[in-house]
Parts: structure tokens; sequence; C-alpha cells
């Protein structure tokens, strides 16, 4: 497996503590998850979750590209599976890229507000598309 970036690292910690672990192939999952990690950091005043996330935001919100490209990059590196097809098709973390990411992360991820937030204001855009 690749090096991991500390974003990839981020992405990972919170593809793990959505549902089944895995994350929606739709180009927007990944980037509201960000709009999401972006939002509550602000909120909560934590100036190191937006250092860690501002490669990944443009001037008028989430730079998609970016967002994306890290998603990719960790489908490459094996870090992310791809599963299923068509409208079930989904990226599943690897256990072996949580514990990497764990040490990747530059910023403390398991008990983290922010993250928690954000990893459930995705859950319920997921659940509320899917019905």
């Amino acid at each position: 497996m690749e090096a991991m970036s500390p974003q990839g690292a981020l992405l990972t910690q919170c593809i793990a503590r959505l549902p089944e672990r895995s994350l929606p192939r739709h180009a927007w999952a990944a980037e509201v998850l960000v709009e999401q990690l972006w939002a509550c950091s602000v909120g909560a005043g934590r100036e190191e979750w937006r250092q860690l996330l501002a490669p990944m935001i443009a001037d008028q919100g989430v730079d998609a590209r970016r967002v994306r490209g890290e998603v990719w990059q960790l489908a490459r590196s094996g870090a992310l599976e791809p599963a299923g097809v068509g409208r079930l098709a989904r990226f599943t973390v690897t256990p072996e890229a949580v514990e990497e990411s764990k040490f990747v992360a530059p910023v403390v991820c398991s008990a983290d507000a922010v993250l928690t937030q954000a990893v459930d204001q995705l859950t319920a855009r997921l659940l509320a598309s899917s019905k």
C-alpha cells in the first residue's frame, strides 16, 4: 500500500465510521463528507482541522477535483476496495488502511466531535437519498 496523504488518512478515518465501512461511489458522497467536515470544524473553531482540510477547499466551496483525486488515490493504493455495481457501487475501506491512517492523520480522529458530526450528517443524507 502506498503512503497515505494526511487528507487521505482523514477520509479513511471517516469512511471507516460510515455504515458498512463504505462510501458510495457517487461523486457527491465524498464531496459532501468534506463539506460537512469543513462546516463542523469552522463551527467548532478547530484551526487544526481547517488547516488539514484547506487543500480540499476552493474559493467557492469544496474542490471536487481534489476530493475525487484523494478518493481515487486511496483506491489505487489499495486502501479502498471497490464493491457492488450500478446503484450499489461503493468503496469499502480495508482494516489495514484504517490502522495506517491512525498514524498518518495529523489530528486525533477517534473520538473527535467534528468527525462524528460530519459522518452523522453524511449518513443522514445517504439514508435520505436511498429512499
